[in-house]
């Protein structure tokens, strides 16, 4: 079994409370955008059948958080804050992935910012 079908129960989650933690905190926004991006090397997944420690697993887990710096354009202090809460809400995982609401809101996020710098308003698309 590899990372995606072992984190599939996490990246699925309904983690409504984390995303919208997510939602109103701009680095946290940053940070997660950028997550996909960043040099991880997680160990090695679980065979058939094993279950997964998600805590055990960040354990393993090394991330370049400078790397991540420099890809969010945030300060260090900022990413080891942002990484606490973003990791303690489940909305990014070890293997470089997302929850899939904070996959949905960084697409929202991203459509909203688009549509304001074009000057458009919802139905103007229609």
């Amino acid at each position: 079994m590899g990372w995606p079908e072992a984190l599939l129960i996490y990246r699925a989650a309904d983690n409504f409370q984390g995303a919208a933690l997510a939602a109103q905190d701009r680095t946290l926004l940053r940070l997660a955008a950028a997550w996909p991006l960043v040099k991880i090397t997680p160990p090695e997944p679980p065979g058939p059948g094993e279950e997964v420690d998600l805590e055990e697993v960040w354990r393993k887990t090394r991330v370049d958080f400078e790397g991540w710096a420099e890809l969010a354009r945030l300060s260090p202090l900022a990413v080891m804050e942002g990484f606490r809460v973003l990791r303690g809400n489940r909305l990014i995982l070890p293997d470089g992935t997302l929850n899939h609401l904070m996959e949905t809101l960084l697409q929202k996020e991203a459509a909203g910012q688009f549509m304001a710098k074009l000057n458009l308003k919802p139905g103007d698309l229609k």
